[in-house]
């Protein structure tokens, strides 16, 4: 008789990743009310029940997911100077984040709104607003947001790709005046 083998040993954080990975991808395709805990699972490569006993219910798990996407690391770590650019870029090289498609592709869902209007306020725009600095840092912060997310629902609805990069340049300038007006000197 042959011996069982060992019971695999699971990772719990890179687990954890994975599944929110999974839920961001989703999240931002299909939208929170489309978003199924089975199809998360299955692109995580776990089983619903694994899922559920990590993050308890889909809600926890949006939240995780947003929250996690909205804390990313490296978007204000880089110089005031250069944050049109760098957001620009970032269009560019991923033609769309996962947090602002999750954003946009879940606010029709009363569960998805509460949750996105509560992290979108504490994480966001009191992140982004803490960054910029004064003066009306709230304002500028909701300034970028609005003008971001917008840019990124146009994206999605209207192809852009013909004057797509005289678009990202359009954006880059106004992300970094909006970011200038808190420099002393900036014109």
């Amino acid at each position: 008789m042959d011996p069982k083998p060992p019971p695999k040993r699971r990772n719990a954080a890179q687990t954890r990743s994975r599944i929110l990975a999974a839920a961001q991808e989703e999240f931002a395709r299909k939208g929170y009310a489309q978003a199924g805990i089975r199809d998360i699972a299955k692109k995580a490569d776990v089983a619903p029940s694994l899922l559920l006993r990590y993050f308890g219910t889909k809600a926890n798990l949006f939240e995780e997911a947003l929250r996690s996407a909205m804390l990313s690391p490296g978007l204000f770590e880089h110089e005031k100077t250069k944050f049109g650019e760098h957001m620009a870029q970032l269009l560019l090289e991923e033609g769309d984040t996962n947090l602002t498609a999750m954003v946009v592709r879940s606010s029709g869902d009363d569960e998805a709104k509460e949750i996105l209007s509560r992290l979108n306020k504490t994480h966001a725009l009191e992140g982004l607003a803490h960054w910029l600095g004064p003066p009306n840092a709230r304002a500028r912060a909701l300034n970028i947001l609005i003008l971001f997310t917008g840019f990124v629902v146009h994206c999605h609805q209207i192809p852009m790709e013909p004057v797509r990069r005289e678009s990202l340049k359009w954006l880059a300038r106004t992300l970094q005046a909006i970011v200038d007006e808190g420099t002393p000197g900036a014109a």
